[in-house]
């Protein structure tokens, strides 16, 4: 009862979050030219999700499509590991299909649950990846390469984990404190994410403090504003009674 009503009241502010976020794509397709290559790499993804879609049977095609969403479940079942790992939980097993996937832990817990929901892996990955080469080969640039990984990484992340929320019941959600506390979790994660890396990539067409003072204004105000017409209403059901 206690992650439900936190998750009731964290819904607002994810919500708000998540339009900040779409915000700043907005930003980043009319007013960031050099914001190409990260666009390139989310349309391809997007492209790839959505022929993903469509696509079934055999052949080469379902099966390259097949193998990218292997991919995907392998890294989500990844994070779940690493999360494990990172709170001393063992790990007894993992399984990975192109369908699904699951891991065997000694035990669980919010953090480890949600954190293949709220964590782009690979995008992680590629951002470590790019620092070593720089590390390795200052000056030798890759920069157009190294957006478009970050714009096909998150891409996927945010289609895929959508798709798995909207089309498959997943036990995580139970685990982490059900699915209104998860659903508020994993939105304002996802929105944090993609304003905090659009943000770090292009600094100077992305805003971020301005938006999340104003996500955290307009929360305040819906509360307020709901506590008020709460007590209002409350207050009007005796004469509401009496007549």
């Amino acid at each position: 009862m206690i992650r439900l009503i936190l998750g009731l009241g964290l819904l607002p502010t994810s919500a708000l979050t998540l339009c900040a976020a779409a915000r700043s794509l907005g930003a980043l397709t009319l007013r960031a030219p050099a914001a190409r290559p990260f666009l390139i790499g989310a349309l391809a993804a997007l492209g790839l999700w959505l022929l993903g879609l469509a696509s079934q049977g055999r052949g080469i095609r379902a099966g390259v499509l097949r193998a990218a969403r292997w991919v995907y479940v392998f890294g989500h079942e990844m994070t779940h590991v690493l999360a494990a790992w990172s709170i001393g939980a063992r790990v007894h097993g993992m399984e990975v299909r192109s369908d699904g996937g699951h891991v065997e832990l000694s035990r669980s817990g919010t953090f480890i649950s949600l954190a293949p929901y709220c964590i782009p892996i690979y995008t992680i990955l590629v951002i470590g990846a790019y620092r070593l080469w720089l590390g390795h080969n200052p000056g030798r640039g890759g920069a157009g390469v190294f957006e478009a990984l970050v714009g096909a990484t998150l891409a996927g992340h945010l289609l895929m984990t959508g798709e798995c929320l909207w089309q498959r019941r997943q036990p995580d959600l139970a685990a982490a404190g059900g699915m209104v506390f998860s659903l508020a979790i994993i939105a304002g994660c996802n929105g944090l994410a993609v304003m905090v890396l659009t943000k770090a990539l292009f600094p100077r067409v992305v805003a971020l403090v301005d938006p999340l003072h104003r996500v955290l204004t307009l929360s305040a105000m819906f509360w307020v504003w709901s506590y008020r017409f709460v007590k209002s209403l409350v207050r009007s059901l005796p004469e509401i009674h009496r007549s």
